[in-house]
């Protein structure tokens, strides 16, 4: 028969093996997570630059025209800057009078 010792000595390596099975459980159950995690950032990360591309091929395409493009800018600059002349130049202390109508008699 065993002794007291080999019995506990048993009881104790088959403790530690159980301890050892549930700290590992532990871990791959963290490492999953983990992964869970990483995966979701980079799905969130190639969607944000999957976005990024599409605004820039967009704005890449509202300027692919070349000069059509800076065409179209230079005269809404033009006429911005016509508009802001205009106001610039209208005296606002002074009322535009109409100009005087005959009378007939």
């Amino acid at each position: 028969m065993a002794s007291q010792d080999e019995k506990e000595m048993r009881d104790l390596l088959v403790r530690l093996d159980e301890t050892v099975k549930i700290g590992f459980q532990h871990m791959y159950a963290k490492l999953d997570e983990m992964t869970r995690r990483a995966d979701g950032h980079e799905t969130r990360i190639r969607s944000l630059e999957n976005w990024q591309t599409e605004v820039r091929g967009g704005a890449k395409g509202f300027f692919a025209f070349g000069k059509l493009g800076s065409a179209v800018l230079g005269a809404l600059g033009g006429l911005l800057l016509a508009m802001g002349l205009q106001f610039a130049v209208v005296d606002k202390d002074k009322p535009v009078t109409p100009p005087a109508t005959t009378q007939q008699h």
